[in-house]
């Protein structure tokens, strides 16, 4: 008898678990979609919050805030986690623009990661503008490091693309070839087995096609999960309200010459405490205690050798895919501080005239060049992130864009921007 009542309190502690185990079965298993209605507060918290790694690498949420045309994508990288009163989010948020920032792109997001955030919601984006920020930085000899791509590219997106590409197109076979060498994602026995295939040209094996299609089921109702806890983390962190104090600081009207000159006093304003119109705080903290150190060590830099021009040419068939009209931004950096460090301003130069032919050369004509801004004081707000009159620029920028009837007639050359050869810095 005891032994009874010893077995249903085992049983009794373990009824929780056990309905929770269940639950979490059906939840993945089942037919059925449970997606989360956010409400317009909650995707407008999470467009003005480039920080949330789960609304970059997931589905849910991206996929119903780009359900909404009112909603432009832009895609960047650390540059858009830097706020000032001139953010895109915040010009935006003042003088209630027709179109809300969702920004996305964070510290190592580059555009191999950004190829796969697109491609996720492929069909929610199609036919639409997006503004893609371009970093010189990520063009370096190594590219996008792999720890960088395995944090902001999920085994998810990598499944979702796996289950349309195709096998016979030159772009499939080198992008598989390329994610071969990535650890975290050839050692995943199904993603390894179709990637196997692809670089070969041949289709993916019933077994291995199934198992591209469950998994990627099984990302989706995961993600729900995980997008219900962004969810919660975003609204604590209320980005809007620091969107809002922000634009306090901003005239009621968006006066070009008024703005103008607020810009250059509140870049004046927040980097005096050195010559090279650093942010005051960025300088003191990061920048002087290494600075001795740093003068003339980037003489030698290129950015005209990486392989993060194919990674980029990849993205730019996404978007000729999805019939997408994008504005590249093309960032100067602080050129007080990288004369010092030895960088010139042709090197900036060089990648600009580079970039843009890969660009023009294919149709992709609207781009803000912003190189030659180099020596302009205040359009960097500490060595390569937009400061206040960098972000104004962008905004003005945008804003004619937006006036633009769309336009995303391309003709893609993958034999050359896909080629060791322009990889290496050769025309």
């Amino acid at each position: 008898m005891n032994d009874f009542f010893a077995k249903h309190r085992i049983l009794k502690a373990l009824a929780p678990l056990v309905s929770a185990i269940i639950l979490v079965v059906l939840l993945f298993f089942s037919p059925l979609t449970l997606t989360p209605n956010y409400s317009m507060q909650q995707l407008k918290q999470f467009a003005t919050n480039p920080s949330s790694r789960v609304s970059f690498v997931g589905y849910s949420i991206k996929e119903q805030a780009f359900q909404n045309p009112n909603f432009l994508p832009i895609l960047g990288s650390s540059e858009l986690e830097h706020f000032d009163a001139f953010h895109p989010s915040v010009y935006s948020a003042k003088y209630k623009t027709a179109y809300t920032p969702f920004l996305a792109g964070q510290p190592g997001t580059q555009s191999l990661s950004q190829f796969f955030y697109v491609n996720s919601v492929a069909s929610a984006l199609k036919n639409r503008k997006i503004v893609f920020i371009i970093s010189p930085q990520w063009f370096t000899p190594r590219g996008v490091q792999p720890a960088a791509l395995e944090n902001f590219v999920s085994k998810g997106e990598i499944y979702t693309w796996l289950r349309t590409a195709n096998p016979k197109d030159e772009t499939t076979q080198q992008l598989a070839q390329r994610l071969l060498g990535i650890p975290d994602f050839s050692d995943d026995i199904v993603i390894d087995s179709a990637l196997k295939s692809l670089a070969k040209g041949q289709s993916l094996n019933l077994i291995t096609d199934f198992g591209v299609s469950s998994s990627e089921q099984f990302w989706k109702k995961e993600d729900l999960l995980f997008s219900y806890f962004s969810m919660l983390q975003t609204q604590k962190a209320n980005p809007l309200k620091m969107v809002n104090q922000y634009a306090k600081q901003l005239p009621k009207s968006p006066n070009e010459k008024e703005l103008e000159n607020l810009a250059y006093q509140q870049g004046q304003a927040n980097a005096n405490n050195n010559k090279f119109g650093i942010a005051n705080q960025v300088w003191a903290k990061n920048i002087k205690p290494q600075a001795a150190r740093r003068k003339g060590t980037m003489k030698k830099v290129s950015y005209l050798q990486s392989p993060e021009y194919a990674d980029f040419q990849q993205l730019l068939n996404q978007f000729a895919a999805n019939h997408d009209d994008v504005e590249f931004v093309i960032p100067p950096v602080n050129g007080a501080w990288y004369k010092y460090c030895g960088l010139s301003e042709q090197t900036l130069q060089d990648f600009s005239d580079k970039i843009t032919y890969q660009l023009q050369s294919q149709g992709f004509n609207n781009i803000l060049d912003l190189t030659s801004k180099y020596n302009e004081p205040y359009f960097i707000g500490d060595t390569i992130h937009f400061g206040t009159r960098g972000w104004l620029a962008v905004n003005q920028g945008i804003a004619q864009f937006m006036k633009k009837p769309m336009n995303a007639n391309y003709q893609m050359d993958n034999q050359k921007f896909l080629s060791k050869t322009w990889q290496m810095g050769k025309y």
